[in-house]
């Protein structure tokens, strides 16, 4: 394995990683708060995820013998990821629970 491949695979590792820590963090998120804007963020993480393992899976199983392909689907799966996260900003619910905090806990960081 040459030195680009085996720095593709740590930083596309790093990524997968980090993404899949914020998809479960959104998740978590959405069961607290109800918030539909958590399923959109939660959904544009699971793309990113997707996409930092699915494109070097790829790409070592044909031996990065179409590169434009891989390099389309991946911007293509990013590019919806990130119009979900944007769309998690965009979406606003009145009504639903605005704090993760319990009311207890918040009540008593009020009164320091």
């Amino acid at each position: 394995m040459e030195l680009i491949e085996a720095l593709y695979l740590v930083t596309t590792t790093v990524l997968a990683g980090a993404s899949a820590t914020l998809l479960a963090f959104a998740i978590s998120a959405y069961r607290s708060s109800g918030r539909t804007a958590m399923v959109y963020l939660a959904a544009g993480f699971a793309l990113v995820v997707l996409a930092a393992v699915a494109t070097p899976v790829a790409a070592f199983r044909t031996s990065f013998a179409n590169p434009e392909a891989l390099l389309l689907v991946n911007t293509g799966l990013l590019a919806t990821s990130m119009a979900l996260i944007a769309g998690s900003l965009a979406v606003y619910e009145p009504g639903t629970k605005e704090f993760v905090i319990p009311e207890s806990e918040l009540s008593r960081i009020q009164d320091r």
